[in-house]
């Protein structure tokens, strides 16, 4: 889970499998456009950032596997889940200095995580910030509410909340995330946005045969599954249908003899492998009308009744 404050909407619960995600994100270069994209599925997170039409950031986290991509891996990953139809996608736009935030957030390093407020000296962790001037983010988190408060060497830059494009220098008490039940602190070591140096991940490489790549490998892993299951279900409908074959066989051999039993063999041929009802009912049909040269009518019913009784069983 991305624990990150919402910004502007500007899309909301897109699904990525409808679009062609490198011209979607083309459109937002040539927009020069700022914010994130975000895209969430049952597996993990995916973030992308822009800043003026520049892609300068890109992290994928797998809570399954605890697994935590970036650059060209998260953007390969992201296209995955995407291409499988299991992601949400939604877009916020941002200011380009709160993008800068949000990039070395998403990449900075735990120093606390996940500590309860009810139980943890915030106080404390405050005066630590400032006695030895650390450039962190306090992460406060509480259901689908984040809020963010940003450091610079002990100061204070300012509060992220929910909506905000840019950061705010005060934070209103009576509506803050830390008040909700349950809430939680990350406090996260960072770097500050003046070392970081920014590549543009469009600028470099054309995401278009990432995509494609990615589209044809899940294709064809696709055709392949599918393939597999359709050689397992031809397999169990046979087992089924050469199981069926041999009880009635035993039925037919019980009530009217061997010759029964080579009439059941004639009649079973026209049984398609699914055994539907419809090929099901002709064989009774054809059965009876065999069965009629060594049996009476009144044993014959009696083996079909059998045979319907044990079939739908």
């Amino acid at each position: 889970m991305i624990f990150l404050p919402r910004g502007v909407p500007v899309r909301k619960k897109v699904n990525p499998a409808r679009i062609n995600l490198p011209e979607a994100m083309e459109k937002l270069r040539v927009g020069t456009f700022t914010g994130y994209l975000r895209f969430d599925t049952l597996q993990g997170a995916g973030i992308i950032l822009f800043q003026n039409g520049q892609l300068i950031s890109s992290i994928f986290i797998d809570k399954n596997k605890s697994e935590r991509l970036i650059a060209y891996d998260a953007i390969a990953k992201i296209f995955e889940i995407s291409i499988m139809g299991s992601a949400i996608l939604n877009i916020y736009r941002l200011s380009p200095d709160l993008v800068l935030e949000i990039h070395a957030l998403l990449h900075g390093r735990y120093l606390q995580k996940g500590q309860d407020l009810n139980s943890f000296d915030v106080r404390g962790q405050l005066d630590r910030i400032k006695e030895e001037r650390l450039t962190v983010c306090l992460r406060i988190y509480a259901g689908d509410q984040t809020a963010l408060i940003f450091y610079d060497q002990g100061y204070a830059l300012g509060f992220f909340h929910e909506g905000d494009t840019e950061l705010e220098s005060t934070a209103d008490v009576s509506t803050s995330v830390a008040c909700l039940p349950g809430a939680k602190l990350d406090v996260l070591e960072i770097r500050s946005t003046d070392e970081i140096v920014f590549a543009d991940l469009m600028g470099s490489v054309d995401l278009g045969p990432i995509w494609q790549r990615t589209r044809k490998l899940l294709l064809e892993e696709r055709q392949k599954h599918e393939e597999t299951a359709m050689r397992s279900q031809e397999q169990n409908q046979q087992r089924q249908r050469q199981h069926t074959l041999a009880v009635f066989k035993t039925i037919a051999g019980n009530h009217i003899g061997k010759f029964g039993v080579t009439q059941v063999e004639k009649a079973f041929t026209v049984v398609a492998a699914d055994m539907n009802s419809e090929t099901i009912a002709n064989f009774y049909t054809e059965l009876r009308s065999l069965a009629r040269l060594v049996a009476g009518q009144s044993d014959i019913q009696t083996m079909i009744n059998e045979m319907k009784k044990q079939f739908n069983g």
